[in-house]
């Protein structure tokens, strides 16, 4: 394949994370790469004029295709990246890095002094190979220090640790006061906090975070929800609520961090979750009668009316389409009234569709196969009385907040259902409800700022 090709190819990438393999003429792995963007990191190579005596020039020179899996985050193209490198070990890979060898995670069991006695308190660091004791558990390899910084830096936010040597504990032992880690809240400090509940809280994240490297994270939530469960039935809510609070941290992780293996056995992961995803809506929504291909969801964020915003996200065959996202400045209101803004937004959305093609323009939006609206019984009324009153018929679902209920009205009667949040459909509309939430917000607070400049 040729230079303009390559370019080209290039240019027709996903702008979504995800990892890249460049192969020879021979089909064979010379480098794999990582990217936030995959359109926009590949398209660099072919973009930007590189120094020929480079390795980098070396390296697009070889270049005879480009292959790529989309994943669902760009930790989870740091993990992938990490996979395939070990994989495959290409050879620019190993030519272009500056490291000496690849790096790993290390849980260290390390004794150290409290309160004058020695005590077995394990840490986490990175380690090349050579640096690697005897007894260390260890994973990886991972392929540079961002790499495993990153990781570690994902799981730090949810299980904190300690990675200090037995010096400087026993320095900020004495001080009695934690170092910077602890001050912001990445290590339990076990240096201050040295009680025996304290010790076996630290050990106990220490293990999990095993866990979390070893893929046992299901194992682990389920474990977690139990104990939530039966802390709930004995009334016992403050414990309930730390394994509640804990679940609701580990699940950033979880979410972000998905087998590297998954990915390498099914190169189209990414877009079969998000088939199954609409396929699921389709199972949960009674008022849809197909798959609804391009979803979109409305929200309103307001103060006492002032600012008054409405936000609509898009999702597209499953996927959260950025680019399609609008807002709307409220026009008509100036006093409290959500529902009278709903009606407003979701209007002027749905008519600019019956103008533009009533005059033949094609700035058309797409009408949408299913909307989703922020709220419960008289949200979705709103939104029926904008079809009555349009005379359009788009199917209409509801979303509370308080237990995630869909709320939906068939005929005139509405009718409430509670879907399992495992659920790939529910997620997905539980996704584009926490967006359009969060992108209204932006907007107001951003009009906010402007007026009081002014």
């Amino acid at each position: 394949m040729n230079f303009t090709n390559l370019k080209e190819k290039a240019s027709t990438l996903p702008q979504a994370p995800g990892s890249y393999v460049f192969k020879d003429e021979k089909g064979k792995i010379i480098y794999v790469g990582k990217a936030k963007n995959l359109r926009s990191r590949v398209g660099s190579y072919f973009n930007v004029k590189l120094d020929v005596s480079s390795k980098t020039a070396a390296l697009v020179r070889q270049i005879n295709d480009i292959e790529f899996i989309e994943v669902d985050s760009e930790f989870e193209a740091l993990i992938l990246e990490a996979e395939l490198i070990k994989k495959y070990k290409p050879k620019y890979n190993i030519i272009l890095k500056d490291d000496k060898s690849y790096i790993y995670i290390v849980i260290r069991d390390e004794k150290v002094l409290i309160s004058g006695k020695l005590v077995c308190l394990p840490k986490v660091i990175t380690a090349r190979k050579t640096e690697i004791k005897d007894k260390d558990i260890f994973f990886g390899p991972y392929p540079s220090s961002s790499v495993t910084k990153n990781i570690l830096g994902t799981i730090r936010k949810v299980f904190k640790y300690r990675d200090c040597s037995p010096s400087k504990f026993s320095r900020y032992e004495k001080l009695e006061s934690s170092c910077l880690f602890g001050h912001i809240n990445l290590c339990s400090k076990p240096c201050v906090l040295r009680s025996n509940e304290d010790i076996k809280e630290y050990k106990s994240s220490i293990k999990n975070i095993k866990k979390v490297l070893s893929g046992e994270a299901v194992k682990m939530m389920f474990k977690m929800k139990k104990e939530m469960k039966k802390y709930s039935k004995v009334m016992e809510y403050e414990k309930a609520a730390l394994y509640r609070d804990l679940l609701s941290k580990f699940s950033y992780v979880q979410n972000t961090f998905r087998d590297a293996v998954e990915y390498i056995d099914n190169p189209y992961l990414v877009e079969d979750i998000n088939k199954k995803s609409m396929e699921e809506v389709a199972g949960i929504v009674p008022v849809l009668n197909d798959i609804p291909k391009r979803i979109e969801c409305f929200d309103i964020s307001n103060i006492s009316g002032k600012e008054a915003v409405g936000s609509m996200v898009v999702s597209t065959n499953g996927k959260i389409d950025k680019k399609e996202y609008k807002r709307f400045k409220i026009k008509f209101k100036e006093k409290p009234d959500d529902f009278g803004m709903m009606y407003e937004v979701l209007f002027r959305r749905l008519s600019r569709e019956i103008t533009n093609k009533k005059s033949n323009k094609s700035q058309s939006w797409g009408v949408p196969n299913l909307i989703v609206v922020d709220g419960g019984k008289p949200q979705v009324s709103v939104a029926h009385q904008v079809m009555q009153d349009l005379q359009l018929s788009v199917p209409v679902v509801g979303l509370a907040k308080r237990y995630e209920t869909l709320v939906f009205k068939q005929g005139n009667d509405f009718d409430e259902k509670v879907i399992d949040k495992s659920n790939l459909g529910m997620k997905l509309l539980i996704n584009l409800r926490d967006e359009s939430h969060r992108f209204a917000q932006k907007y107001h607070h951003l009009l906010r700022q402007k007026s009081l400049r002014v």
